[in-house]
């Protein structure tokens, strides 16, 4: 598997596990649907983490962890918008500042 790929999996797992999580916190604790997306969300960290840890094997720490948390809340934010959350303008600016950051970081 290429190393892009890698880092694009990585990603989306991260980012799916956070958006479980926010499934989660809709139920009660330890109820049915509550450890079933706990279960969902502890199985995708569980590979973002080993896909993590094979990524660092092609990319230094200091580019690729930045690049990957920009992306992960560039993914969840968007995931916030798709279900009614309300982004303000700072929140927006903060975002286009995290994409210029890594811009300059990678580049």
């Amino acid at each position: 598997m290429s190393p892009l790929l890698l880092v694009a999996i990585g990603i989306a797992t991260t980012a799916f596990a956070q958006v479980l999580l926010k499934q989660a916190a809709g139920h009660d604790v330890m109820t049915s649907p509550w450890l079933g997306f706990m279960a969902m969300a502890a199985a995708s960290y569980t590979l973002s983490f080993l896909l993590y840890s094979v990524i660092l094997k092609f990319y230094a720490l200091n580019k690729i962890y930045p690049a990957m948390t920009v992306a992960q809340i560039a993914i969840v934010t968007l995931y916030g918008l798709a279900v009614g959350e309300v982004i303000d303008a700072r929140h927006a600016v903060g975002l286009a500042f995290g994409i210029v950051a890594i811009y300059l970081i990678l580049s």
